[in-house]
């Protein structure tokens, strides 16, 4: 976008032609209609029509802002953020320019633009009349995008329409309008639309407290069944859910726990498909019993049932082993890359997530130690003499000692920081010609939604009760490449998860000083419990201490926490390695390595499960 703060008036736009563009596009809404007025805009300015390059910037930059309607505070992004630059956002816009779209805005038919423009003015200017006019606008726009099987366009400025309402507070009337509305499109489809609008709709007036309880828990009911019959298990799962909240709303706690049931037992029906392809994956069915087992725990009084699950589980993790296949890691990134593409391509979103996610494994302690062992070996002079490690204002942040000294202690330090300096070389062969290479292609053949990480940070093992959205939410910036946002949502709580996991299984993760003060402990101890080990496998929990809290590793915990990260620090490839293995451990639950040491050594019986 290239405005360059030229006065306008409501003749510039009447003579731009912006209302003949946006009337030719076949899309109607704001994506579609930014891509033709940039278009546009981009010829006027070559022919040296400032004026109408001007109008058309405005509108093409306006209609660029992606609405994230779950999001109060910002509810408008940028369309693509790169390392050094990025799309519009609201702060583009200066006071004339809102001014003069203020003066349009009774002007403008089409909905989806009126929306949008009334929106606007309202985050910045806080004009109560065009929160109104966005909120009827955006039930217009709705009504034009409205399609059961692209469900989200409507959903999602429905969901913004709502929003907007309650923030003009309940005597306005506005949330009454709204839910009217949402309640005629869930009565006009019956159920009968085939993914999730309905229960999308649904979740939003459980939000609200509004609707009729009965009657809306009788219909989550008709099309979990339904869904069953058509195999589609995570929407049989989404509705059996959804039925569950509706009896909590009622107080009625055994029908409440009944639905929970159904929809943690479509865990293990799920699982029994995996294994009936053409190609069984008895990969992915251990990842669904992992679900299915965290269901019921969180469900409570079901130790039998997790019993025969856990079973089953201990069965299929032990075939699921010959499944686990490395892309190749030569320094060929090109072919690497080719086949991890390959690996994720075509595939539906959940399964080409849970393809990325073990695409690779964390490098193994025992090559990384191996590696190190041979390159002294063989270039000794290299290990000869402790170094120091900098930072960018030339600050000694540590120093690594002599991996040749006849101490014995001293050695091993120097060998262990010498393994993360080695892994560092692992992980950017990695993240370059697999993960990155990967994560392109999914996004080529998906429009990946904050929505669609909670099939897997639902029910799971790793992710504590209450933090999904924020998992969720960190995953799919990662997706679309925002590690900012991706490694401030993702680090802290990866430190939370690591406690969680820990507690789960008798650790006490918190200390008390001589004060009496008891403090939770940070992954700079936790991740060093003796127990972490059997938890998370040698590997993985090597990776997390170079990754998050070693100063020879990256230190990122401790970086982010002390605000030591420029903004370019967040595209390295280590931040990306990071957000490809919190999705690893999610899509693996890592309390797997645990059961199955635990079962070998006989500390815990399946009884006692």
């Amino acid at each position: 976008m290239s405005l360059k703060g030229i006065p306008l008036s409501k003749k510039d736009f009447d003579e731009s032609g912006w209302n003949e563009i946006i009337k030719n596009s076949d899309k109607k809404e704001c994506l579609g209609y930014s891509s033709l007025l940039l278009g546009k805009a981009r010829k006027a300015e070559k022919a040296g029509e400032e004026k109408k390059a001007e109008v058309l910037y405005l509108l093409g930059g306006i209609a660029s802002l992606i609405l994230n309607p779950d999001n109060q505070s910002e509810p408008f992004g940028p369309l693509a953020v790169f390392p050094t630059s990025r799309s519009a956002i609201i702060d583009d816009f200066t006071d004339e320019h809102l001014t003069i779209l203020n003066e349009i805005l009774p002007n403008i038919d089409d909905p989806e633009l009126k929306s949008r423009i009334a929106d606007v003015l309202w985050i910045v200017k806080r004009d109560h009349e065009a929160a109104e006019i966005a909120i009827n606008a955006y039930l217009e726009s709705a009504d034009v995008l409205e399609d059961p099987e692209k469900w989200t366009h409507s959903a999602k400025r429905i969901e913004r329409s709502l929003r907007l309402a309650a923030q003009l507070g309940k005597n306005a009337g506005h949330v009454d309008t709204v839910i009217l509305h949402i309640e005629s499109v869930l009565d006009k489809y019956d159920g009968e639309d085939p993914l999730y609008f309905s229960h999308r709709l649904m979740d939003f007036l459980i939000e609200f407290q509004r609707g009729d309880n009965k009657k809306y828990a009788s219909l989550s009911e008709k099309i979990a069944i339904k869904s069953e019959s058509d195999g589609n298990w995570s929407r049989v799962r989404a509705y059996w859910e959804t039925k569950a909240k509706w009896h909590a709303l009622e107080s009625k706690p055994d029908a409440e726990r009944a639905a929970k049931i159904r929809a943690a037992e479509t865990y293990v029906k799920e699982a029994g498909v995996a294994i009936k392809r053409e190609k069984p994956s008895f990969m992915l069915a251990s990842a669904h019993l992992q679900f299915a087992i965290e269901a019921y725990r969180r469900i409570g009084e079901e130790k039998e049932k997790i019993k025969e699950i856990h079973k089953l589980l201990l069965e299929y993790q032990e075939k699921s082993v010959k499944e686990l296949k490395e892309v190749s890691t030569e320094i060929n990134l090109e072919d690497t890359a080719k086949a991890a593409v390959e690996r994720v391509k075509g595939k539906s979103i959940y399964d080409a997530l849970f393809a990325l996610a073990v695409l690779i494994n964390s490098p193994q302690v025992a090559v990384l130690r191996n590696e190190v062992e041979n390159l002294a070996k063989n270039y000794p002079a290299r290990y000869l003499f402790p170094t120091s490690i900098v930072n960018k204002s030339g600050r000694i942040t540590g120093r690594m000692p002599n991996m040749l000294s006849d101490d014995p202690k001293e050695a091993e330090k120097a060998k262990r920081a010498q393994m993360f300096e080695q892994a560092r070389f692992h992980h950017e062969l990695n993240t370059q010609g697999i993960i990155e290479p990967a994560r392109r292609q999914i996004n080529l053949d998906h429009n990946i939604r904050t929505r669609d990480f909670f099939r897997i940070v639902t029910n799971n093992p790793f992710v504590p009760p209450g933090r999904e959205l924020i998992f969720a939410k960190g995953l799919q910036a990662g997706m679309e490449g925002d590690f900012i946002v991706a490694a401030h949502l993702l680090i802290p709580q990866l430190e939370n998860s690591v406690r969680y996991v820990l507690s789960q299984h008798g650790v006490i993760t918190s200390g008390v000083d001589s004060d009496g003060i008891q403090d939770e402990r940070s992954l700079n101890t936790t991740l060093y419990h003796l127990k972490a080990q059997d938890i998370f496998g040698e590997d993985v929990l090597f990776d997390l201490q170079g990754l998050l809290v070693e100063r020879f590793g990256y230190n990122l915990r401790n970086l982010l926490a002390h605000g030591l990260l420029a903004q370019n620090s967040f595209y390295i490839l280590q931040i990306r390695y990071l957000w490809w293995l919190t999705l690893h451990l999610c899509c693996l639950p890592i309390v797997q390595s645990l059961a199955l040491n635990e079962l070998q050594q006989k500390e815990v019986g399946p009884e006692e499960e």
